[in-house]
């Protein structure tokens, strides 16, 4: 098969869990700019935090798709056994973007034990992901399975300590959580996100 013929086909693929993940974006701002199943017309503003607390996940994990599938599919030579994995990654992808849309519809404050469980869903089937990509194809995305294990007991806990549906603290605390999640995401993922380009020599610095 052709080098064109492969990229065709990651791409394709690839397409699906771009719709989805663009889907939950859109009904994320959706949900916040007017909903009509809210009491209170026009912007919800009490959804404001579960809504950068979406966003603060959903950017990384959508650059980080972008980016692996540039390592694995683009910047190496596929092998015969490129199909079985790319099958596999993006059936992990495709499932991750569908819990993005339905964080995307927990966004309501009275909702926000369902958005932290789904949160927490997804990071753990990241983590399951993540861990049999580290040990059978590359370390290069090791970071992400260890923040997200360090991330998934602090969300847990909070499930446990502030079970209240109305309660302020609990999405406060999601939302500083996700917050440092992310952050250390790019602080240690840095080269990974956004590789630099030697000046001259025309290769990118990785």
């Amino acid at each position: 098969m052709s080098e064109k013929s492969v990229r065709s086909t990651v791409k394709s693929l690839e397409w699906i869990y771009g719709v989805v993940l663009a889907l939950s974006i859109s009904e994320a701002f959706m949900q916040f700019a007017s909903d009509p199943n809210s009491n209170v017309p026009g912007i919800q503003w009490n959804r404001l935090l579960s809504l950068f607390s979406f966003l603060l996940l959903v950017v990384p994990f959508c650059h980080g798709m972008s980016r692996y599938f540039y390592e694995m599919y683009d910047k190496v030579q596929t092998d015969s056994h490129y199909a079985i994995w790319l099958l596999i990654d993006c059936i992990a992808f495709i499932v991750e973007a569908g819990l993005f849309f339905i964080l995307a519809r927990s966004l309501p404050q009275n909702l926000w034990l369902q958005f932290v469980s789904v949160v927490v869903v997804l990071l753990v089937w990241d983590v399951f992901w993540g861990a049999f990509v580290w040990k059978y194809r590359t370390k290069r995305i090791s970071f992400w399975v260890i923040i997200n294990l360090c991330t998934i007991p602090l969300l847990i806990v909070l499930l446990l300590g502030f079970y209240r549906s109305d309660s302020w603290w609990g999405i406060s605390l999601t939302f500083l959580f996700i917050l440092a999640r992310t952050i250390a995401d790019y602080w240690k993922g840095w080269e990974f996100y956004f590789p630099t380009q030697q000046i001259g020599s025309g290769q990118y610095n990785m």
